[in-house]
């Protein structure tokens, strides 16, 4: 007897990147490669990670409320960042060191 054991479908929803919006470029190249992109400021629901640029983090008050089950958000400064390492960041949930 054959057993037919259905495929399974992984249904990921995509990550929920805020993007500060003087970043028009980088919030486009990160919808094309499938982020659910929003305007941070705009948006006050929560997101997984936001792609800022500067140096100072005083303006973006990312707390808990506003992360993706409250277990923070990955933070990316875009500042001299090509679209490919923002997009490998995002996907391996991790940043080079800040120092």
């Amino acid at each position: 007897m054959t057993t037919i054991i259905p495929e399974v479908f992984i249904i990921m929803s995509a990550m929920t990147v805020a993007v500060d919006p003087a970043l028009k470029t980088i919030a486009a190249q990160l919808r094309e490669l499938g982020y659910n992109v929003v305007t941070y400021g705009k948006y006050n629901y929560p997101i997984d990670a936001l792609v800022y640029i500067g140096e100072s983090l005083a303006a973006y008050k990312v707390t808990g409320s506003n992360t993706a089950g409250g277990v923070g958000v990955l933070m990316i400064n875009a500042q001299n960042k090509t679209i490919r390492q923002i997009d490998t960041a995002l996907k391996n949930k991790t940043y080079t060191p800040l120092f």
